[in-house]
C-alpha cells in the first residue's frame, strides 16, 4: 500500500479547532480513573524533560493519576549500568519530584535505548524503589478503581519483536496472544515502545508489529495500543479499525512529525497523555509542557 505523507514541523493536525486551552478538571468525568502516559524522557532534565515533569505535576493537582505509564527509552543514551547508576537520580528521582506526583507509581516498558544498557537493572530497580514497577521485561497488570472501573494492561518488550524473529520472540508472542485472548476485562490496553502505526519520518510504521501485533489487538478487542519511539504526540487509527494507536514519546527531545492516511492527530510538541476511564467511556487528552490541552478524544468501550 502506498501512503501519502505530508511532513510538518512544530505544527499539528487535529479535529477540535477550539484547542489549545489550559487543562481543567471539568474536562474529564468526575468518577474517572486517571493515568498518565509519557515516553522517551530520560535526559537528566534537559531538552523539555523538566518542563513536562512540571506540567504533569500541575495537572496532577487537578486530576491525580492512579499511576504513570512509561512507553520506554527511560534512560538516554545507553540505558543504565546498574541499580546504582547516577542516572536514576538525574533522570528520574530528581525530575519527577513534584509534590503531586513524587509518590505515584510508574509502570515502564523497555525502549531500544534501554536495551543498550543493563536491562535487568531496570527490572531490579523495582526492589530499590517500590515506586518503579517493572517485575519483568514483559508483564500484565489489572486495576480496579473506587468507581468499579476495571482496566487490564499488557506491557510488552517490543525491541526483540520489532527486530528479531523465530525462537527469540516466539515465547513472548504466545504470551501476548494468550494474555489478551483469555481476558474478559472491559478495558484492555497494550503498552510497548515501538509504534504499530506512526506518521513520523524518523521511524514510522513497524512492519513486524503490523504483521503480528495488530491482528492480536483486533481479534481480542483491545481498545488502545500505547507506545513511544517517535518523539511527538500522535493518534493513529486505520480506517475500519476499532483500535486506537497512541504515541506519547514527547517526554524530552522532540522531532518534526507528519500526517498520513491513518492520522487523527500529530504534533511535534513536548508533552504527555492523560487518560480518564469510566465504566463506559474513555477520554484521552494530550497536554503540552505549558499545561495546555492540545488534543481531546473520547470513545466508548
Amino acid at each position: 500500500m502506498i501512503c501519502s505523507v505530508i511532513f510538518i514541523s512544530n505544527s499539528s493536525f487535529a479535529a477540535d479547532e477550539t484547542l489549545p486551552k489550559k487543562f481543567e478538571a471539568s474536562m474529564i468525568a468526575a468518577d474517572a480513573q486517571v493515568f498518565y502516559v509519557i515516553g522517551d524522557w530520560g535526559r537528566k532534565g534537559k531538552y523539555h524533560q523538566r518542563a513536562v515533569a512540571d506540567a504533569m505535576n500541575t495537572t496532577a493537582k487537578k486530576a491525580n493519576p492512579m499511576f504513570i505509564i512509561s512507553t520506554g527509552d527511560n534512560f538516554y543514551t545507553f540505558g543504565v549500568k546498574s541499580t546504582k547508576d547516577k542516572l536514576w537520580q538525574k533522570s528520574f528521582e530528581n525530575i519527577y519530584d513534584g509534590d503531586a506526583i513524587k509518590n505515584i507509581d510508574w509502570y515502564p516498558v523497555l525502549g531500544n535505548h534501554d536495551h543498550y544498557g543493563n536491562q535487568q537493572a531496570q527490572i531490579d530497580y523495582s526492589k530499590v524503589n517500590p515506586r518503579w514497577k517493572m517485575p519483568s521485561d514483559y508483564f500484565s497488570k489489572s486495576f480496579k478503581g473506587s468507581s468499579g472501573t476495571e482496566m487490564h494492561f499488557t506491557f510488552i518488550n517490543t525491541e526483540p519483536l520489532a527486530n528479531f524473529s523465530g525462537g527469540k520472540t516466539s515465547e513472548q508472542w504466545r504470551w501476548i496472544d494468550s494474555s489478551l485472548s483469555n481476558l474478559n476485562a472491559p478495558w484492555k490496553f497494550v503498552v510497548g515502545h515501538h509504534p504499530v502505526y506512526s506518521s513520523s519520518a524518523m521511524h514510522g510504521d513497524t512492519k513486524a508489529l503490523k504483521d503480528s501485533l495488530k491482528p492480536i489487538l483486533e481479534k481480542t478487542n483491545t481498545q488502545i495500543y500505547f507506545c513511544g519511539h517517535d518523539h511527538d504526540l500522535q493518534h493513529q487509527q486505520p480506517k475500519g479499525s476499532k483500535v486506537d494507536y497512541i504515541i506519547s514519546g514527547a517526554g524530552s527531545e522532540i522531532r518534526p512529525t507528519a500526517i498520513y492516511e491513518h492520522t487523527l492527530f500529530a504534533k511535534s510538541i513536548a508533552g504527555f497523555a492523560l487518560v480518564a476511564v469510566t465504566q463506559t467511556e474513555l477520554t484521552l487528552l494530550f497536554i503540552d509542557e505549558n499545561n495546555n490541552v492540545v488534543y481531546q478524544y473520547k470513545r466508548g468501550r
